[in-house]
């Protein structure tokens, strides 16, 4: 969002109805202490956005979903089960991710799990 590119054209997609981003508690609070990082706070700062204004766009384009499935799926980093128990109780068709331990398992039930690379080559069929 704040760098513009291929993940920026995501958002894009979303804000034009094209695609439904959904989100979690669990992934906006990752979110929030990502922002809070001293590189990510700054470039934040540059760009004239402060950390609330971040979470607050992230609210603009995306669904909460209330997740209540819990999964054991990633052991090498099980924090990004979250994205897993989201995917799947939103019954999400794709996960879009740039984390290895998540695009290594390819699929999760019927969730694809993609690169952005990979979902925007699916948007333009």
């Amino acid at each position: 969002m704040i760098w513009g590119g291929s993940p920026a054209r995501i958002v894009k997609a979303a804000e034009e109805g094209k695609v439904c981003i959904i989100t979690s508690e669990e992934i906006v609070n990752e979110i929030s202490r990502t922002l809070a990082y001293p590189r990510l706070k700054r470039v934040c700062e540059d760009a004239g956005i402060s950390q609330q204004q971040m979470i607050e766009a992230v609210f603009q384009f995306t669904k909460l979903v209330d997740v209540k499935t819990k999964i054991h799926a990633v052991r090498e980093d099980p924090a990004d089960n979250k994205f897993l128990e989201c995917a799947v109780d939103s019954k999400a068709d794709y996960i879009v991710s740039g984390d290895d331990h998540l695009l290594k398992i390819g699929t999760y039930k019927k969730t694809r799990i993609v690169s952005v690379k990979q979902v925007l080559k699916i948007l333009e069929q």
